[in-house]
């Protein structure tokens, strides 16, 4: 794991709510998904960044060994 990945992305458990969190806006509503964020302790600056419709998130992160 390189410096700046460690720096942006310290946290795994937080991607995978935060993954989860974008999938069930499309299913269940952006504000079901803004409060299961807030439940899994994800900032609320993160929550309006990864649920605005204007597609402002990152990247998905490369399993370990996969190109990115």
């Amino acid at each position: 794991m390189n410096l700046v990945e460690r720096r942006t992305r310290p946290d795994r458990a937080k991607e995978t709510i935060v993954n989860a969190g974008i999938i069930m806006a499309s299913v269940d509503g952006r504000t079901a998904a803004a409060l299961f964020l807030e439940s899994g302790g994800v900032k609320f600056s993160t929550i309006v960044r990864v649920l605005d419709e204007n597609g402002r998130r990152r990247r998905p992160t490369s399993a370990p060994g996969t190109p990115p």
